[in-house]
This record gives structure tokens, sequence and C-alpha cells, in this order.
């Protein structure tokens, strides 16, 4: 309160505030989150549970500029300008539009009180209490955001230089068929606005863009099986298998607004693989 420009430093073509944090730690955002979900569950029948579920979703917010502290305004959470608070509305940097998982648990039938080899116990031994489990992830990936590291605006604008989009052309090649070997980037530089705009000039760009990561997929396997040693006890032998396939998905966990590759227009490395 109290704090603010007079008329002759409102005229300046960047006016002086008392504080570099003015205007930035006020309690205000707004998020909308729609969704579709689904779920199909068979519970055990003849040794057999399947669960799968698919959600379709977006999620949309403009709070990711209010920072009391101003420490992450540069980065993917952090201040466009407190003043453009309609500019800070975009997809959320953890939105993920559609999600598929299935799980299922199939209890082979051999062995005592199953469909085959149920009266003999040398093959209720060797074939009987065998199970196979599996849980299969598909997700769409995270949402791409783009700065510049070259930033040359006063600091008390705690703002961040967001590249625009010249081109829809974003991506130099297939993000399902990338190579990071080839040492290529996978972003089009001449499809954003030039590093070298960005002198006492901000960008035009969105704080969280409309372009996506690749995607993410996972299959988990186990089978396992169980020997009752007595009508309390069982021993388990059990053996897993953490992405069958060996899927490579050039993703990260999307905590902190990280992101697998370089997305600073002014770094040498600008759309290569970061080792997520």
């Amino acid at each position: 309160a109290g704090c603010g420009p007079s008329v002759a430093q409102a005229l300046l073509p960047f006016p002086q505030f008392c504080s570099g944090l003015y205007g930035l730690n006020e309690n205000a955002g707004n998020s909308s989150y729609h969704s579709f979900q689904a779920k199909v569950e068979k519970r055990f029948s003849q040794g057999i549970y399947l669960l799968g579920a698919y959600t379709v979703s977006k999620l949309i917010t403009d709070a990711g500029h209010v920072d009391p502290e101003a420490l992450t305004w540069s980065g993917v959470t952090g201040v466009i300008s407190p003043f453009e608070r309609q500019r800070n509305k975009s997809l959320a940097s953890d939105d993920v539009p559609q999600v598929f998982n299935v799980t299922f648990v199939y209890e082979l039938p051999f062995g005592r009180g199953k469909r085959w080899a149920s009266g003999s116990r040398a093959a209720d031994l060797a074939l009987g209490g065998w199970s196979i489990a599996s849980i299969t992830r598909f997700s769409s990936g995270l949402p791409l955001y783009f700065r510049s590291g070259y930033c040359n605006v006063p600091g008390q604008f705690r703002v961040s230089c967001i590249p625009g989009f010249l081109s829809e052309n974003v991506f130099a090649q297939d993000k399902d068929s990338f190579d990071p070997t080839s040492g290529g980037s996978l972003f089009n530089k001449s499809a954003f606005e030039p590093e070298q705009a960005f002198n006492f000039f901000w960008g035009t760009g969105p704080r969280i863009s409309n372009f996506r990561a690749p995607g993410y997929k996972n299959q988990d396997l186990a089978i396992y099986k169980e020997f009752n040693i007595t009508e309390r006890m069982r021993f388990q032998l059990r053996g897993e298998f953490f992405n069958l396939f060996n899927w490579h998905s050039f993703v990260s966990s999307g905590q902190w607004g990280g992101q697998a590759f370089t997305t600073d227009i002014s770094s040498p490395d600008f759309g290569k693989w970061n080792g997520s």
C-alpha cells in the first residue's frame, strides 16, 4: 500500500517501482479442469481379473505467475508480467489430455482346484499355483514451453522472455522416430522469434505452448508361483520385468516443469535431448 510510480515516472519508457516485487505477491489465480473418465472392471472369474481405465481431460490455468519470492520468474511457473494476467492463461505444464491404463491378473488353470492337472500331486507341484500379472500405460506427452536465456529486460519487470512462433513447423523431425545419437535438433529454430530480438522486448509466445513432447508408454509384467506350505503359510517365487519391451520415451516426470529437451532458444543445444 502506498507504493507505486509517480506520474512522471509512469511516463518513462520503463517505470521505476519502489520494489522489484511490487504486484507479484498477490494471491490470485484461476484454474479449470474438465475430464471424461471411464473404467471397466472384471473381478476374478475363472482366475481372471481385469481393470481398464481411460481419461481424456484438459487443464488450463493462469496461476503460474504467482511467485512471491520471484525466484523462478524466468522458468515455466514464472512471471510473464503481473500486468498481463490474461497472457498467463494457458495449458498447465502437467496437462496430460489422454491416459489409458490396463492391468490384469491371470491364474493359470493348472493344479489343485483348477480345470486341468488337478488330480496329480506331481503335476500340481510343477504346474499349479502359477499366475501372470501385467500393468500397461499409454499417455499423451506434456506440453512444451520455450524461453530465451538471453533476455535484456530490466529486472524490475520480472518477466520471462518467451519466443513467439513464426511458423507452425516447430518440429524439425518426427517425434516418434527421434534419434538422439544423430546430434540433430528436435525443433526447427527458424520457426521461433530469434534470440537477438529479446533486447528490451520479452516476446509474444505463450507461457505454455500447445505443442507437445513425445508421449509415454510402458508395460510391466510379473510371473509368479505360490507354494502352500501350511494352511496359513505360503511361499512365493516371483519374477518381475519392468518395461518389458524396452520402449524408450523421451519424457520427464513433469515435476518442477522439467522437460527432456533443451528449450532455451539462445542455447547452442536448443532442441537436443538432455538425457531424460
